[in-house]
């Protein structure tokens, strides 16, 4: 478990916790040696020019691209590590996943409920209610 020291004598686990991480493509080196803590309860974001390696830092933190060498901390769980614990402390909406358009409101929510591994008739149940208080009902099965 990764942990950052705070007052004498506690321990707090950041809430991220980047350590040398580094991604090369081919001759183009997109992150050297990042070492980065973000504290639990704070806000944060990445600024910087195209090109500069924010969206390959993130794509590395939720695990959908692996870093040359360093390692990305979720909670005090490696993301690589242990991926499948790490992804239960997170939730990711990538900027480039095109699967959406492709489903229905109804067939959204059913895919959201299986990935938590909810049970098919707690899925159909809260996805109703959803929709009901969502007001979406009519058009639930339109693409």
């Amino acid at each position: 478990m990764l942990v950052s020291g705070t007052h004498a004598g506690e321990v707090e686990v950041p809430a991220v916790a980047f350590r040398a991480l580094r991604k090369r493509f081919g001759p183009k080196l997109a992150l050297e040696s990042l070492d980065l803590s973000v504290p639990k309860g704070s806000f944060f974001g990445l600024l910087g020019r195209n090109g500069a390696g924010k969206t390959t830092t993130l794509k590395m933190a939720t695990g959908l691209l692996r870093p040359d060498s360093g390692g990305v901390w979720v909670e005090g769980v490696n993301v690589w590590g242990n991926p499948k614990e790490a992804k239960t402390l997170m939730g990711v909406l990538p900027e480039d996943l095109r699967l959406f358009e492709r489903l229905s409101g109804r067939e959204l929510l059913s895919y959201v409920g299986r990935l938590r591994g909810l049970p098919l008739g707690t899925i159909a149940e809260r996805s109703n209610e959803l929709l009901a208080v969502l007001e979406l009902e009519r058009s639930s099965n339109q693409l």
